[in-house]
């Protein structure tokens, strides 16, 4: 008899059967594939997501483990190797080598690719590193202009002035030659700035992370204009930051200062109570004092 059951919170349908370990089928299907099949209808969405996942996530056979390794090297190194050259052969084991799934495999053998993504990724230096040439003529330069050498260079025209270097390299293409015409992009693309800096507000780089960041979101044509005035990038990154007028990711970085600030603030209070106390110390300490002497 054909039922409706529950299981972990899904509804299964459980097919009539004459034999508990007979698993579901189609005949029409069974005939054409002829091999192991388990039928099952689809009642729920999630249950489809999780078996989607489960064979793409599915893990293939692992190699060796440490302890194998450590046993293998300790079989073929001689009595009278060095430290040094059991730790290379330890490395060159575990670092050196890697598991491929199968699928992977598969994909190499092809040539397929092994991710596709709705959206092309572009690496921005703002260092001012730049690509090397792939061909080499004399009295020419070995590099290529940079997206960030394309920006300085932008239009003086309302269309770029005051457009920043992060929707710069997300909405157009950065062409061979600067002075060459923009075209727009079909599709704004993911931008990886680099080189990567810790946003802690207590790490040494923390004012460089701020120079990124300012770089990326305010428009400039020399890098002087970013300080206006100040002393250090992470003071003017701070007063953008409590602008109101930045972009919805910097949200993480809002909350970091803010709560830096609170923190600051609370020393400060902290301080000021400590003094307060030891002036009124110090004024009964001088009432006490006088009293006793008269």
């Amino acid at each position: 008899m054909t039922t409706i059951t529950t299981q972990e919170g899904e509804p299964v349908v459980l097919t009539s059967r004459n034999d508990n370990l007979l698993n579901a089928y189609n005949p029409v299907q069974l005939s054409a594939w002829r091999a192991n099949v388990d039928m099952q209808y689809i009642m729920s969405r999630n249950k489809v997501i999780k078996y989607v996942a489960q064979y793409a996530t599915k893990s293939e056979p692992r190699s060796k483990g440490l302890q194998e390794v450590y046993s293998t090297i300790m079989k073929s190194i001689k009595e009278d190797a060095t430290p040094l050259k059991v730790v290379q052969k330890l490395l060159t084991s575990t670092i050196g080598e890697r598991d491929f799934s199968a699928q992977e495999t598969c994909h190499l053998l092809l040539m397929l690719p092994l991710f596709r993504a709705s959206r092309d990724f572009v690496v921005l230096s703002l260092d001012g590193s730049r690509q090397v040439t792939e061909t080499f003529e004399e009295d020419k330069s070995v590099t290529v202009d940079s997206q960030l050498d394309h920006y300085w260079a932008r239009p003086d025209v309302p269309e770029f002035r005051e457009v920043s270097l992060l929707k710069f390299v997300q909405k157009y293409r950065i062409p061979n030659k600067i002075g060459s015409a923009l075209v727009p992009r079909n599709k704004d693309v993911i931008v990886i700035p680099r080189p990567y800096c810790s946003p802690d507000l207590q790490g040494p780089q923390y004012e460089q992370y701020s120079k990124q960041k300012l770089m990326l979101h305010k428009h400039f044509v020399q890098l002087d204009e970013l300080l206006g005035g100040c002393d250090t990038y992470a003071a003017v990154y701070a007063t953008f930051l409590q602008s109101g007028n930045v972009p919805k990711f910097l949200a993480d970085d809002i909350h970091r200062l803010e709560m830096a600030q609170a923190e600051d603030q609370q020393t400060v209070d902290e301080e000021v109570t400590i003094i307060y106390i030891f002036k009124q110390f110090i004024f009964y300490s001088f009432i006490c004092i006088l009293f006793a002497g008269m």
